[in-house]
């Protein structure tokens, strides 16, 4: 068996999120940036993937805020470095977006609330894209499979799993970069793998 049921984005769990999801709100910059071409968006997150997605909506976009629950960013040095040389990237440090506000069935803007001044504003904008990470698809699973503290698949780099037989690959399982490059390599190699051990097995009960 292997399983390959990746991964889903993370949402922030306000209501008309789902109701305006392709209607302003995106989960990835790269996919919908276009849309957005010479318009105000905000990303929300801290690591590098809404860094580096804040960058380059910066490109297309005529301003970027940048939304981020705490006082530092999870991003490494060279991302930090790279936005405060844009311009048109506004950090909102200690802030979290509140509601989604819309009109005619489109995202209009956001309320968001800096949790140290205590206060709140409507934030006008076109687009939010979410970039808080995400949550692998393993509910199915059960206790079954061994799973780390984020809920992703342990397994080594053939995708053996703590189950002889049952191997894990891409962004279900546990890993350091999760891209389609390094899920095709886990299918390769899992599926190799797997072939192994169905020879061995089928061998052993001649």
């Amino acid at each position: 068996v292997i399983v390959a049921s990746g991964a889903r984005p993370r949402k922030l769990g306000l209501g008309l999120e789902d109701e305006l999801r392709g209607k302003g709100v995106s989960y990835c910059a790269t996919c919908d940036g276009n849309f957005f071409r010479g318009k105000t968006v905000a990303v929300v997150g801290g690591g590098n993937t809404a860094v580096a997605d804040a960058l380059y909506l910066s490109r297309i976009c005529e301003k970027v805020y940048l939304i981020h629950r705490r006082d530092t960013l999870r991003a490494t040095q060279v991302y930090n470095l790279r936005l405060a040389e844009t311009e048109n990237i506004e950090v909102l440090w200690n802030t979290e977006v509140k509601r989604l506000l819309a009109d005619n069935g489109r995202l209009a803007g956001i309320k968001v609330e800096n949790k140290v001044a205590g206060q709140s504003m409507d934030l006008p904008c076109q687009g939010l894209f979410i970039a808080v990470g995400n949550v692998p698809n393993t509910e199915f699973l059960g206790s079954a499979l061994q799973l780390d503290e984020g809920g992703y698949i342990e397994a080594d780099e053939s995708g053996r799993t703590n189950i002889p037989g049952v191997y894990a690959v891409g962004d279900v399982r546990t890993k350091m970069l999760r891209q389609v490059t390094t899920a095709v390599a886990d299918g390769s190699l899992a599926a190799e793998f797997a072939a192994e051990y169905l020879a061995l097995e089928g061998s052993a009960t001649l």
